[in-house]
């Protein structure tokens, strides 16, 4: 699926998505030995609909983020972006994305923000319940994957904000 198209949406296929997940987890971890991996995102949501597209959190040392997202590029992972503490990948291309890698400082903010969220919308039917909608809205309207993302924002924080600081 290429950032420009159309997100759909997909019943869950969460343990297909778990396997998945632990397949590339294993594949990692032989690139960055020292990386500590999360499934994330919707697809580590049991029941929750999601794009088919598995996202992984790889935590590194604060300054092995760009070096590690470096290092995944040159095995042929196609490095889409980065900003300081976080460096996103996807697999095989950002054109056919199968995966997308997320590679961030381990215990820094975005890092414990990412998993928060993912726990909370697996412990909590409600939360979980209300990020639905958004997507559900969200990917009827928008135009692409950034479009996508940014109507989500607004919801994910709201959730956060009601469990309190991380």
């Amino acid at each position: 699926m290429a950032s420009d198209q159309r997100v759909t949406l997909v019943p869950s296929e969460h343990e297909h998505w778990a396997r998945m997940a632990g397949e590339m987890a294993v594949l990692l971890s032989s690139y960055l030995p020292a990386a500590t991996i999360e499934h994330i995102g919707s697809t580590a949501v049991p029941g929750l609909p999601a794009k088919p597209v598995v996202d992984l959190a790889v935590g590194m040392d604060a300054g092995g983020v760009e070096r590690s997202a470096h290092e995944l590029a040159r095995r042929g992972f196609d490095l889409e972006g980065e900003r300081a503490g976080h460096a996103w990948l996807s697999w095989p291309d950002r054109s056919d994305r199968t995966f997308v890698i997320h590679v961030f400082e381990f215990q820094g903010v975005e890092w414990k923000r990412r998993l928060r969220f993912r726990d909370i919308l697996v412990s909590d039917a409600e939360s979980r319940a209300k990020y639905l909608a958004v997507k559900q809205t969200a990917a009827a309207t928008a135009t692409g994957w950034g479009d996508y993302t940014r109507a989500k924002a607004a919801v994910v924080f709201s959730i956060l904000d009601e469990i309190g600081p991380i």
